[in-house]
């Protein structure tokens, strides 16, 4: 018996220590941020791993009662393009597209539903702009569609987009399945005091799992986050008066302006703008 009892200590020692070591498996910089107005900031970020730098991240945290979040679908452009003609702050790409650019998920564009309006593959949700102040709505959230399903006609904001998969739930728990697949990524979060981050990889290090993990053990405090288009079209444009970013930043200065190649136009992106009340 008494065998039995240290070989099961032994056990559990091995598994807290198999734990403590997946759980130490990414650490980041601490992130400098930089001001781009009030209640927006940027950072640059390195993903570390066993003290090596395996990847970089843009991130933008944006608070929704300082800024507001606005969608924009028609014939695809170039993300520089899509700032010239919204001026938007902050550009970045939304879910995926079908043929012709046409959404695979939901969008609510100025409260007009784009797109299918029942998708099941759709997981998540992220929601701005409600109709009204009402104090009970968040000026900007991620929907979990699993718990919440959504009727487009009944909608409580104007701006939206879906996109699969919800990588972490407000629970706290990964909703993707481990894989072999990596690429550039954007994801978009909210945190537990209501920011909303927007992240971009730089490289393709990232599964989708891996990501929703690093996320997780992450010193960003993240309540959810809801995976956008990956691959060429994940893409990032911050442009002020005084300070100007492209993410992934090795694009920009490639083959003269890559993401400006018809290859890399987007349908549809999501704009910030800073509030004028």
């Amino acid at each position: 018996m008494t065998v039995r009892i240290f070989g099961i200590i032994l056990l559990l020692f091995a598994w807290l220590g198999a734990a403590a070591v997946q759980a130490e498996e990414w650490s980041h910089t601490s992130p400098q941020w930089r001001v781009l107005g009030r209640g927006l900031t940027f950072a640059e970020i390195k993903v570390l791993s066993h003290d090596e730098v395996v990847e970089e991240l843009a991130v933008v945290k944006i608070d929704p009662v300082l800024n507001a979040f606005r969608v924009f679908h028609h014939a695809p452009q170039g993300i520089t393009a899509w700032q010239q003609e919204t001026t938007a702050t902050v550009v970045f790409n939304a879910s995926y597209y079908g043929p012709g650019g046409k959404p695979v998920g939901l969008i609510l564009m100025d409260g007009k539903p784009l797109g299918p309006l029942a998708n099941p593959q759709m997981r998540g949700m992220f929601v701005a702009e409600p109709k009204g102040l009402s104090p009970d709505l968040p000026r900007a959230t991620i929907l979990d569609l699993s718990l919440t399903p959504v009727n487009s006609l009944k909608l409580p904001w104007t701006q939206g987009v879906q996109s699969f998969p919800l990588l972490l739930d407000y629970k706290g728990r990964i909703r993707v399945r481990s894989s072999e697949k990596r690429a550039r990524r954007t994801v978009i979060a909210a945190d537990r005091v209501g920011n909303i981050l927007v992240f971009n990889t730089a490289n393709t290090y990232f599964t989708l799992y891996d990501l929703a993990r690093f996320l997780k053990t992450s010193g960003f405090d993240i309540d959810s986050a809801l995976n956008l288009d990956g691959g060429t079209e994940a893409q990032l444009l911050i442009k002020t008066k005084d300070f100007e970013y492209f993410s992934p930043p090795s694009w920009e200065a490639r083959l003269g302006n890559l993401m400006d190649r018809r290859e890399f136009w987007l349908p549809t992106v999501v704009g910030v703008f800073p509030r004028g009340d």
